[in-house]
C-alpha cells in the first residue's frame, strides 16, 4: 500500500516542472510595454476607437515587429515597420470598430517580433447611442 502512494507522489512530481508551477511572463524581457491593456470605457455603438501602445527596446539588438494580429476582424492593428534600436520606442496602434456589437468586449492583439511574442488587450463596453429628446417648445412657431 505504501509503495502505491509513493508511486503516485513520484508521478505527480514528474509533472510539477518549474514551467508548470511558476507563473511565466508572456512578454519578452527585451520589450518593456508602458501598458499592455487599455480600457476604452463606454463607447457608442458604431464608432471607432483608437489606442496606441508604446514599448521600449530594453535589449541590445534592434527589435523588428514581423506581424500584429487581432483576435477578431473588428480590431485592426498597425505597427512600427522600421527596426526599433536599443533604448528607442516603438508603437502598435489598435483601431476597434464597434459597428454591430453591444456590451462588454475584450480583444487580444498578438505581436510577433524577432525576440518573441507579446500580447496586448483592449476592452470596453459598447452602449447604444442615446437620442436627444426634442424640446416641446419650438422657437419658430
Amino acid at each position: 500500500m505504501i509503495s502505491f502512494f509513493t508511486t503516485i507522489i513520484a508521478l505527480v512530481g514528474l509533472f510539477q516542472t518549474p514551467e508548470n508551477t511558476a507563473q511565466t511572463n508572456p512578454q519578452p524581457a527585451e520589450i518593456e510595454w508602458k501598458k499592455t491593456t487599455h480600457d476604452f470605457g463606454e463607447i457608442v455603438q458604431g464608432s471607432k476607437s483608437k489606442y496606441t501602445f508604446t514599448f521600449v527596446n530594453k535589449g541590445t539588438t534592434p527589435i523588428v515587429i514581423t506581424s500584429a494580429t487581432a483576435s477578431c476582424g473588428c480590431t485592426v492593428p498597425s505597427y512600427s515597420k522600421e527596426p526599433v534600436a536599443p533604448n528607442q520606442q516603438g508603437t502598435v496602434t489598435a483601431i476597434f470598430d464597434s459597428a454591430g456589437k453591444m456590451g462588454n468586449f475584450v480583444k487580444t492583439i498578438t505581436i510577433v517580433t524577432n525576440v518573441g511574442s507579446s500580447y496586448l488587450n483592449i476592452k470596453g463596453n459598447i452602449i447604444a447611442e442615446v437620442a436627444k429628446p426634442k424640446s416641446p417648445i419650438q422657437l419658430n412657431d
